[in-house]
Order: C-alpha cells, then sequence, then structure tokens
C-alpha cells in the first residue's frame, strides 16, 4: 500500500450549499507542485476533487463517504514517523453546537452532524497517519451565510492544541476567506504556493508562518478584498524550525538537483493588474504548478520581510530619489494582534456610495439655486450686510497663501500635501443677520459651496475635480464668488499634491491623469500641473522601457543553468541608477548571484569541485554573495566542500 505524503481535498460544486469558484484548483495545484517539486508520484498525495480520476480502486469525488474511506484507508497504512505528512482541505466548514465540520460536496446545513465532518475525527484519523508531524491546512471559513451563525475554526484551534497537532487556518476566525480570478485560486492557496516556491525544501513551520503573514494581507489588498490574515497554531515548538518538506517512497535525496528545462517554452511573462509589475506564468496548455516553479527563481515576494539565513538575505534600496511602488520591491507590514473585520474593510465602498449620491443631490441643489437667482434684484445694502457676514468665514488654509509653492514631479526635495478641507460650521463670532434679511439667493449659495467644501474627499483627484464643477455654479458678482474661487484654487492646488504623490510611488499614468484635472483657467496652478505632466510622461516611458527589459532578463533565465543567470543579469544592467525599475533591476540581480551561489554549491556537494568553481566565478563582484562564492572558490580548489 502506498506510502501517503498527503492529502488535497477541493470542492466547487456543493450540492446544498452556494458553490466555490476555485476550491478544486487549489486542491490540484498543491498536490501538482509537489508531484512536480517533491518527486512525488500522483498515488503518494492524494487528490478529491469534484472530477479527479480514480486512484487504482478508490473513487475520488469528495462525498463524505469518499472522505471517510480515505481516512481508513490512511489509517491501515500509517507513514513513516520521521517524514511529514500534508493535509490540505479547501471548502466550505461549518460550527454547529460549538462543533466545527468540514463539508464535504453532498454536506446538507440541514443535517450538518449527519453530514459533516467532525474536525476531532479528522485529527484522529490523520495523528494515526504521521504520529505528530502532521501539517493541516484548512481554507474553510467562507463568506457569511451558513446556518450555525458561529465562526467556525474555534474547536480546530482548541483541538489541534490538545492534540499536538500543526495548523494554519486561512483566515483569522472573525475572518472569511476569498478568492480571486485573476490568480485562478484562493488568495491562502496562492501565497501557500509562493512561500513553497520561495524556501523549497528549506520550508519550515516557522518560516511558512511568517511568509503567510505578510503575504496574505498584500494579497488582500491588491485584489481588492478584505484584509485576511491567516492563523497558525504550533503546539509543539521543537517542531518550529524543522523542515516540513513531505517526502513520499519516490521522493530524491533532498541534495539532487532536477535536470535543467527551458522555462521559456512553458512560461509568459505579463503585467499584474496593477500595470507595476511583471509576473510569470504559465502558458496555456502548461500545468498550472509551472507557475509556482518560476516563482521560485524570481519569487515575487518581497525580499527583505521575512527571517531569512544569510544565504537568503537581500539588499534593500534605500535611495529616496528612486522609489517605487510598493507592490514591487516592499511589501506593507500588518499587524495580526487586531484583524480587521469585513466591515471595517467595506468602509471605503461605502464611502463611494456616500459621495456618488452627494454629488447627484448637490447637482439638484444648484440646479434649483440657478433659478431661484432669477426671481428678483436684491437691494445694495442687503448684499452689503451679506459680503460683511460671509467673508468672516474662516477660509480654508489654501487661501490664505493663494502662490504656495506645489511640489513638482518625484525626485524634488519638497513635498506639497493635500490642503486640508475646509470646515464649514467654522464662523467667527460676529453676531448673523437676521434671517429675514438674508436674500434667498445667497442662502442657496452658500449651501452649495458648503455642499461642495463637504464633497472632497482628499484621496481622490476626480472628487477634488468634481467639486471645482460644482463650485462653479457660482457665478460672477455674486457675494460667495470670490470666496468660492479661492477654494477652487486650494482645491486645484490639492489635485497636483495628490498627483505627486502618485509620482513618487511610480505611478507615473496615475500621476498624469490627476494633473490632467487641474481647470486651464487656474494661472497659479495649471502652468506646474503642466510640467509636471511632460516630465512624468519622460519617465512614464523609461518605465515602460525597463520593463522591457526586465521581462527580456526573466526569459532568460533556465533553471539550474548558471550561465542563464549571468546572461540575466548583464541584461538586468542596463537599467541605469535613477530610473523607474532600478530598484527592481537589483532586486533580481541579487536573485539571480544567490541562484548562481547555490548551484556551485550544489555540484561542490557532489563533488564535482572543478564544475563548482568555474560556476562561482560567475557571482558577479559587486553582489552580496561575490565573497562567499571566493571564500568556496578557495576551499573548493583544495578540494574541501
Amino acid at each position: 500500500m502506498a506510502n501517503y505524503a498527503g492529502i488535497a481535498i477541493g470542492i466547487n460544486r456543493y450540492q446544498f450549499l452556494q458553490p466555490l469558484n476555485y476550491g478544486q484548483a487549489d486542491a490540484q495545484r498543491l498536490q501538482g507542485f509537489f508531484v512536480d517539486q517533491a518527486h512525488l508520484q500522483p498515488n503518494e498525495f492524494l487528490l478529491l476533487t469534484d472530477n479527479s480520476p480514480p486512484i487504482d480502486d478508490f473513487l475520488t469525488y469528495p462525498n463524505r463517504e469518499n472522505i471517510l474511506r480515505c481516512l481508513d484507508r490512511i489509517r491501515q497504512s500509517p507513514g513513516s514517523p520521521e517524514s511529514w505528512r500534508w493535509f490540505l482541505f479547501s471548502g466550505c466548514g461549518v460550527s454547529w453546537d460549538k462543533v466545527d465540520y468540514l463539508m464535504p460536496i453532498d454536506g446538507n446545513p440541514d443535517d450538518i452532524p449527519g453530514t459533516g465532518i467532525p474536525i476531532e475525527c479528522l485529527f484522529s484519523s490523520l495523528k494515526t497517519m504521521g504520529g505528530n508531524k502532521i501539517l493541516v491546512l484548512l481554507d474553510i471559513n467562507r463568506s457569511p451565510g451558513m446556518p450555525s451563525g458561529e465562526p467556525v475554526g474555534a474547536e480546530t484551534v482548541e483541538l489541534a492544541y490538545k492534540m499536538d497537532i500543526s495548523l494554519v487556518l486561512s483566515s483569522q476566525l472573525n475572518q472569511f476567506s476569498h478568492e480571486a480570478a485573476a490568480l485562478g485560486n484562493g488568495l491562502f492557496t496562492s501565497a501557500l504556493l509562493e512561500a513553497l516556491g520561495y524556501y523549497h525544501t528549506d520550508i519550515t513551520l516557522e518560516n511558512l508562518d511568517e511568509y503567510l503573514k505578510e503575504r496574505l494581507p498584500e494579497l488582500s489588498q491588491h485584489h481588492w478584498r478584505p484584509v485576511q490574515i491567516p492563523l497558525t497554531v504550533i503546539p509543539l515548538q521543537e517542531y518550529r524550525q524543522q523542515q516540513i518538506w513531505p517526502e513520499g517512497a519516490s521522493s530524491p535525496p533532498e541534495n539532487q538537483w532536477a535536470n535543467p528545462s527551458t522555462d521559456s517554452e512553458a512560461t509568459e511573462v505579463v503585467l499584474s493588474e496593477d500595470g507595476n509589475n511583471l509576473e510569470v506564468r504559465p502558458k496555456a496548455g502548461f500545468p498550472g504548478h509551472w507557475k509556482a516553479h518560476l516563482e521560485s527563481e524570481f519569487t515575487k515576494k518581497p525580499l527583505s520581510v521575512v527571517k531569512q539565513n544569510p544565504n537568503r538575505s537581500l539588499p534593500t534600496n534605500t535611495d529616496s530619489s528612486n522609489q517605487e511602488s510598493s507592490n514591487s520591491v516592499a511589501l506593507v507590514s500588518y499587524s495580526d494582534s487586531q484583524p480587521q473585520t469585513d466591515t471595517e474593510e467595506l468602509s471605503s465602498w461605502r464611502e463611494w456610495l456616500f459621495w456618488g449620491s452627494g454629488i447627484a443631490l448637490l447637482l439638484g441643489l444648484v440646479s434649483l439655486t440657478v433659478v431661484r437667482n432669477q426671481e428678483g434684484l436684491i437691494s445694495q445694502q442687503m448684499i452689503k450686510n451679506t459680503q460683511t457676514t460671509t467673508l468672516t468665514t474662516t477660509l480654508p488654509e489654501t487661501t490664505k497663501v493663494r502662490n504656495s509653492p506645489v511640489t513638482l514631479p518625484a525626485g524634488s526635495t519638497s513635498q506639497a500635501t493635500p490642503a486640508p478641507l475646509p470646515n464649514s460650521k467654522s464662523k467667527s463670532l460676529e453676531t448673523k443677520p437676521q434671517k429675514s434679511r438674508e436674500p434667498s439667493g445667497i442662502k442657496a449659495n452658500q449651501a452649495a459651496l458648503d455642499e461642495a467644501r463637504q464633497l472632497v474627499e482628499p484621496k481622490q483627484a476626480s472628487v477634488y475635480s468634481d467639486a471645482i464643477a460644482i463650485a462653479r455654479q457660482v457665478k460672477p458678482g455674486d457675494p460667495l464668488y470670490e470666496q468660492t474661487q479661492q477654494y477652487i484654487t486650494g482645491w486645484s492646488q490639492s489635485i497636483l499634491a495628490l498627483a505627486n504623490k502618485r509620482a513618487k510611488k511610480s505611478d507615473f499614468e496615475g500621476a498624469i491623469a490627476a494633473a490632467q484635472l487641474v481647470p486651464k483657467d487656474n494661472p497659479s496652478v495649471y502652468p506646474l500641473a503642466q510640467d509636471a505632466i511632460k516630465q512624468w510622461q519622460i519617465l512614464s516611458q523609461q518605465k515602460s522601457q525597463n520593463q522591457q527589459i526586465i521581462q527580456t532578463a526573466i526569459k532568460q533565465v533556465q533553471r539550474n543553468q548558471a550561465s542563464s543567470y549571468n546572461r540575466a543579469i548583464a541584461t538586468l544592467r542596463k537599467i541605469p541608477p535613477g530610473q523607474p525599475k532600478y530598484a527592481t533591476a537589483q532586486a533580481l540581480i541579487a536573485q539571480a548571484s544567490d541562484k548562481i551561489y547555490r548551484i556551485a554549491k550544489s555540484r561542490a556537494s557532489r563533488g564535482k569541485f572543478l564544475s563548482a568553481i568555474n560556476t562561482a566565478k560567475l557571482v558577479p563582484q559587486d553582489t552580496p554573495y561575490y565573497e562567499a562564492a571566493q571564500e568556496a572558490i578557495a576551499r573548493w580548489e583544495q578540494g574541501r566542500p
């Protein structure tokens, strides 16, 4: 009977529950990764999905009967106590009467105890399979709507501690896990595969935990999903730094390298969704696990966030004049102590709905104002009285210095910030005129101006532009006209300041789009915006050209061929300092140097010292691995590993 290294269960089309999109793909990619990278046979890592083929006489359709039969099969065939065993379930879970259940494809919410699989039953079977060296990965806390009304996972965590089982839940107990069409997987599985591709056989519980906690929230934000933070349980601390790479009967020795393969034939380099990064993806017709294989060559994971051994550390570019998008070389830090709820994450969408409704309402108000202004003439004395009152209104800070400098494109030493929003309720202490003496047209204009000021949301240049368009309804000759023009100038400065912030993040297209919203009839801001646009257009062109250089370098790489990494380094050096993507190129050069050094060490470990020496000589002098390579060459020349 097979020596099982793991089980992957993924379900899409539930019979009684809302279907998932990528549960099946999650399981397929994990199993495919280990079949390719750990050299397991398919029957050593069981796959149960909606349409997985039978294995020998074993049916793999993931209904309750087959899953229980699979667990029973494991009980009868215990694995080696020294090998780690993996279990992944990507589907739905539910808590009923404080008992956690996995829901098979035929799980019925009307009979959870009779159709679900208790977590305790699962853990007991897995303990028989591999003792304490079991890693359980559960992506089960799906979107709300399960009938129990209780978050799944609380009992699972308790049982993991009690039964000494290492566990990773895809989200905190008060969060939900999510999928992304752009990834073709759940966010959790995508981050998991990246971690495996990055650490490979060096993967441990500790660095897996650290990687997921950094990468998963980043993927959540990048794909516009509520933040998702994994929950990891490591009850036995002596296992924290143990290598957990699964091994089967057909696995080769750990130091054995696979035969070189031409990755460029199986892959293509494409732009990420935000247009700021390049990603290596499999071409149509190639197995999905090739993507994880290539991510281990030029991983998208930022390189300074996880604790690594010296051979994995990479330099961080600190040149402030060439800061790049945080998606390319830096990772936002997230605290996992206070995870955000879905309600908090959806607040930004509610704000957009609020602003959209406000614009529609305000346009109606302005239309009414224009009609009411035609009702009759207003006496000069009443206008004078009203001017005395309205001009005492506290003006925004941006109107106090109308010609204040605005920061130009990225690289300048000063940085403008958006104008603070005026407070429509901030008035002087002077006595207001009596309501009966205030003309109705001026009241309406004041209301329109206040609404326009309240409309502005400081992170969106388009909303400033909408506010300017609405404020222009106040025509010359109106007592509020001068005040309105001051607000328009302040908002124009804020638009340009936001554009400059985008440029500092290398989002030159977004910066240009924002700067183009500055009104042409604003003599103090419009010329500055046009000058900035010209410079950003040049930088945008450089960014595009340098992306093509990076793409060419990535296509040159062939796994385990040191000379191909050396050619890629030469290509990447074509990106000059100070230009967009320079920091990305330097990070990739460091990665390629690391790979060359590792290939050399692998050859030396097999006694091929001459080949190892020639390979190590390819490590460039100006990289972090040059000195280590030179020391290794000296040892290998003496015949010492």
